[in-house]
């Protein structure tokens, strides 16, 4: 089954779609023919989006929802549910980065981060199921990260949130197959969003993503790829998979690796002030 027939026709909803991963993926569902919710909190950005997608109208929606406010996500899905008479698939996308020293870390910075990456994701999940569950099926997709699968020096928090995601989408993945109820966990490198500057906590920064970085585009043709498949666990790109495999198979290596990592970070740290 090709990507546009596995899409074409369902019943979509993607958060944090203003931008990058988000918005790419709900651009390309739309091509595939899909009806799609957009959310997001950035009011002002999400209508720009949406308004880029006038080719799409009638099946590209905008939602302002904050998915730190359960009572706004199962909201969200339920009305998405309830306009297009289901609801085929969940991108449970938005989410927030963190590279910092852990000495500079609060509990602020720890309560925010939990908010985002991980009760967010909570929130998706418990209100999707039983929608789904009457409905006799459907698939939830959650935004990781390949910090979900490799522990990087300077990322603790991040980390934390992120393989706290892929146990439970792969736990799931298992307790609910025989329902027709399908998981899968995104767990992208650096990818060129405007995550790269924007802080868990103030006023968002322009800093320039790594060169190596992916675009959004690219990374929701793997993703949407991946979906299509039923792919349980979806890393990207090929760089990130073999840096994944060489991580489950050579401790020796990856022992070498992570701990030139932290060297590296610590001492651009100490003389920028910041690992970008």
């Amino acid at each position: 089954m090709t990507i546009d027939e596995r899409f074409r026709g369902k019943g979509c909803v993607v958060t944090g779609a203003a931008s990058g991963i988000g918005y790419a993926i709900a651009e390309a569902l739309l091509r595939a023919g899909a009806d799609v919710v957009l959310a997001d909190r950035d009011a002002e950005t999400l209508a720009a989006a949406v308004g880029e997608l006038a080719a799409h109208a009638g099946r590209a929606r905008a939602a302002h929802v904050d998915v730190t406010i359960g009572e706004q996500v199962a909201g969200l899905l339920r009305d998405a549910a309830a306009r297009h008479g289901r609801l085929d698939y969940v991108f449970n996308n938005a989410g927030i980065g963190c590279t910092m020293l852990i000495g500079d870390a609060t509990l602020e910075h720890w309560r925010r981060l939990i908010e985002v990456n991980l009760w967010g994701v909570i929130y998706g999940v418990h209100a999707a199921i039983p929608i789904m569950r009457r409905q006799g099926g459907g698939h939830i997709v959650t935004t990781s990260s390949i910090a979900g699968l490799i522990p990087f020096p300077f990322q603790a928090l991040y980390c934390a949130t992120k393989y706290a995601v892929v146990g439970m989408s792969e736990s799931l993945r298992f307790e609910l197959a025989d329902e027709g109820i399908h998981f899968s966990v995104v767990c992208p490198a650096d990818v060129a969003t405007r995550i790269y500057g924007t802080p868990i906590i103030g006023e968002r920064r322009e800093v320039k993503p790594p060169a190596h970085a992916i675009s959004a585009d690219e990374a929701a043709r793997e993703i949407l790829a991946g979906v299509a498949n039923r792919e349980g666990i979806i890393i990207l790109p090929e760089s990130a998979r073999q840096m994944w495999l060489q991580y489950r198979t050579s401790q020796e290596a990856s022992e070498t690796f992570l701990m030139e990592m932290a060297r590296q970070r610590r001492e651009s740290f100490r003389t920028t002030g910041s690992y970008y």
